[in-house]
């Protein structure tokens, strides 16, 4: 089935000018920096502004939509979490709201994001420099829909997997600095034994 046939799909905002945080501030701003590929949307570190009036409220986003990347080597999809609040993603995203019953978030996250979908996005991507994808072109995608009970059951089992890749990230991080400390602090250590006549 047709994406277009199971989401309404449109354009994240172009903001004319440089975003700037205020702390006032209750509509959050997802740029390019915002995301990433295992840990999703960083809602910790996005900007915030205090007026936002578009022609359209298809700008905004919730929970239950979807954010997809749309320029560049890196074409991922990213569920817009819970709780998140006001948010507008800027124009390096298309916009993927769900209209159709019996279509889980997690699976079509996961189905846009698996070799299929990737395969997918590299065929109908233009440019060269840096490759986008069209609006008409990710409308254009054939999703496959298994029962809800089977989308639910993938949707969980990628979340697992993206847990598991993000502690084992953690771990490499942790033991990174740990033997790092270690080293530094031998080096130390030898060098403070040597007499100062020695130097």
């Amino acid at each position: 089935m047709k994406l277009k046939q199971l989401a309404d799909i449109s354009t994240g905002y172009s903001f004319r000018s440089q975003i700037r945080n205020d702390p006032a501030g209750v509509i959050k701003i997802i740029q390019m920096g915002d995301v990433d590929r295992y840990k999703g949307i960083l809602t910790d570190q996005l900007k915030s502004i205090r007026e936002f009036n578009p022609r359209s409220s298809h700008y905004f986003v919730e929970s239950g939509n979807i954010i997809l990347v749309n320029k560049g080597h890196n074409i991922f999809a990213y569920e817009i979490p819970k709780n998140l609040g006001k948010a507008v993603p800027v124009n390096s995203f298309l916009i993927i709201k769900i209209k159709k019953k019996g279509v889980d978030t997690g699976y079509l996250t996961w189905y846009l994001n698996s070799p299929i979908g990737q395969h997918y996005f590299k065929s109908v991507s233009v440019g060269t420099d840096i490759p986008n994808v069209s609006i008409s072109a990710l409308k254009s995608f054939n999703v496959e829909l298994p029962s809800m009970e089977r989308q639910k059951i993938i949707a969980k089992v990628e979340q697992l997997k993206i847990r598991e890749i993000n502690i084992l990230q953690a771990i490499r991080v942790n033991k990174e600095r740990y033997v790092d400390a270690l080293l530094q602090s031998t080096v130390k250590s030898k060098y403070s034994q040597i007499p100062e006549s020695a130097e």
